[in-house]
């Protein structure tokens, strides 16, 4: 066991690089949690564009940096020690800096232990796991990683339920230095299985439940496979072993890469977003920034922690101000306001048909409405009609929409409290230390109201997708993220989301956006939930096709619809084809599987 202690410690140096002359390094060797001793603070002193004219001017951003500096009696108050984060793709000169501690390392949980105690960190099945029982567990985790071959630079794959072993994954991974791989929770075996051909990783960790039924998927590959209780309560066991030939085979991925998050494409092929620790730091900073977080809050991670948009936001943000969020197993409605009421989650964040279950309800208990400070939708458009049943349901809440993806780590835009209502249909301004701009086809940039495609820069941006050079040149183009969502901004710097890029009908010569139709149709009483896409036709090329949910209790005739869509839509983008299902198939990341449906009502010889 010392042994392998000794050579974890080895990894974590190999990974961290500090130079040695630093009193910093020395202070670190002497008291792991020493960033904050009772008589120093850690102030940040400038966040912001190195160059601030070429991004007001809207040209390309290139260099980020914040300056810290240590102010503490056994630290010279001078010394600053620079940080260059983030994804730029443009040129600078080197300069000497060492690496800052962040919120992606255990350290940082011993940080948060010596400053809250036992007080905060993560509630999980009526119990509360605090910091330093975390971090006690991530170092316990990652020894058994370096016992089974596991060292700086691999990949470490993951398939658990939300639970604190969701969060020690992660951790255990940047601990020896390797990059942690996340794979849905609710992937099927097949999709597992290409997600592992595709990530070739050198471990993949399984929570007790999921050994059995994922062995077809990972017996015979060359990894080690542990299976690993979900709380820190439990024995580490490995399961298969690929020995010592096998594990140096794998190829390895460049220092510092701390993610590969999986992402929802349309070409059902796997893609991997590459994150570094710097993309999460300054992402998570953004998004709580952006929310107003103070580490008071109880945050209850209702999604997959699996998918890193929501790591992100309902965990590694209040970890970065020391705060508590219970984890939930999978979404309930009763569960949710009976965990409000016992222990005080303040904070809410509701994806996709989240919203639709809570504002069924049409009430809280009195209890629930009052401790609920703030209820985040996003993830999926919401309608204003269900944003206003949420501010009657949570009168005292501040209701916020936040929009973003994987690409950009996580958040990119919010709207705040009186913002979403007076601003209908916004997904708010760019989030601190983000910059977003509206493209149009021929590369201009878009005067406020023109439609473009959202481009995004700045230090959350993914460094590109993992083995797939030219997807990766599609999206980061002239140092910007090309989103491939259609979208326009008002003169004040409200977003607005009006479609994809990749998903437009084209009916007759017209363009249609799938997303205004959706959200003519979702105004109908009689529509639950609906869908549009293009479907072939013999004289116009494609028409446009909706697929409804009916509401409860109603019937719907499809005739009603298009009449109603054609009060609120030009001719050509009303629905010439209305399909009627009980509900809408969606991937692992809540979204509506459009595959799918194309699948189901778009017949071969049509498509082909």
């Amino acid at each position: 066991m010392r042994r392998q202690a000794q050579e974890l410690s080895r990894h974590q140096a190999a990974r961290e690089g500090t130079p040695a002359d630093l009193p910093h390094a020395r202070l670190l060797a002497s008291n792991p949690f020493a960033l904050e001793p009772p008589s120093s603070m850690l102030i940040l002193e400038s966040v912001g564009p190195r160059d601030p004219a070429p991004l007001n001017s809207g040209e390309t951003p290139r260099r980020y940096a914040a300056t810290f500096h240590w102010l503490s009696a056994s630290l010279d108050s001078s010394s600053e020690q620079t940080l260059v984060a983030g994804a730029m793709h443009g040129s600078g000169a080197k300069r000497r800096s060492w690496p800052m501690l962040l919120p992606t390392d255990v350290r940082f949980l011993r940080l948060q232990a010596a400053r809250t105690g036992d007080q905060r960190g993560l509630l999980f099945q009526d119990r509360l796991w605090s910091y330093g029982g975390l971090a006690a567990w991530v170092e316990a985790l990652a020894t058994e990683l370096v016992a089974a071959g596991c060292t700086t630079g691999q990949r470490i794959a993951f398939r658990v339920p939300n639970s604190p072993l969701a969060v020690a994954s992660h951790y255990a991974a940047w601990a020896i230095g390797a990059t942690a791989a996340p794979l849905a929770a609710r992937a099927s075996n097949e999709e597992i299985a290409r997600a592992l051909d595709h990530l070739e990783p050198h471990a993949l960790l399984l929570d007790p439940e999921s050994v059995a039924p994922l062995e077809p998927v990972w017996r015979g590959r060359p990894l080690a496979v542990l299976e690993c209780p979900p709380t820190p309560e439990g024995i580490v066991r490995v399961v298969s072993h690929p020995g010592r030939d096998a594990s140096k085979s794998r190829r390895s991925v460049a220092r510092g890469l701390a993610v590969l998050a999986g992402t929802s494409g349309t070409t059902g092929k796997p893609k991997a977003v590459m994150l570094t620790h710097e993309n999460l730091f300054w992402s998570a900073l953004a998004c709580s920034a952006a929310r107003g977080d103070n580490g008071t809050e109880v945050g209850a991670a209702l999604s997959a922690l699996s998918h890193t948009p929501v790591f992100v936001s309902h965990v590694l943000c209040r970890i970065l101000f020391g705060a508590t969020v219970l984890l939930f197993p999978r979404f309930d409605v009763d569960a949710l306001f009976w965990a409000v009421e016992r222990y005080g989650i303040t904070d809410l964040t509701l994806i996709g048909g989240m919203v639709f279950d809570v504002t069924r309800q049409g009430s809280v208990p009195p209890a629930v409405r009052e401790r609920v400070r703030k209820v985040s939708v996003g993830g999926a458009f919401t309608p204003m009609s269900a944003k206003e049943a949420l501010r009657e349901i949570f009168p005292r809440s501040e209701i916020i929409e936040a929009y973003g993806q994987s690409e950009a780590t996580n958040g990119v835009a919010m709207a705040r409290g009186s913002a979403v209502f007076e601003h209908p249909g916004t997904v708010g301004r760019a989030n601190p230390h983000v910059v977003v701009r509206v493209r149009k086809d021929d590369g201009s940039w878009a005067a406020p109201g023109e439609e473009g495609e959202i481009v995004v820069g700045g230090p959350t941006t993914m460094q590109g997708y993992w083995r797939d050079a030219a997807a990766t040149r599609q999206a980061l183009r002239e140092g910007w993220l090309h989103t491939g969502d259609l979208g326009r901004m008002d003169e004040a710097g409200f977003l607005y989301i009006t479609g994809r890029v990749k998903n437009i009908i084209i009916t007759g010569g017209e363009n249609v956006s799938p997303a205004e139709v959706e959200e003519v149709l979702r105004r109908h009483p009689a529509v639950a939930d609906v869908a549009v896409l293009g479907t072939p036709h013999p004289k116009w090329g494609e028409q446009v096709t909706a697929v409804v949910v009916p509401s409860p209790g109603t019937s719907p005739n499809a005739d009603d619809l298009v009449a109603f869509a054609a009060q609120h839509l030009a001719g050509f983008k009303k629905p010439r084809r209305i399909e009627f299902v009980d509900v809408l198939p969606r991937n692992a990341m809540n979204k509506v599987d459009l595959a799918a449906l194309r699948a189901r009502f778009v017949s071969p010889r049509e498509s082909s």
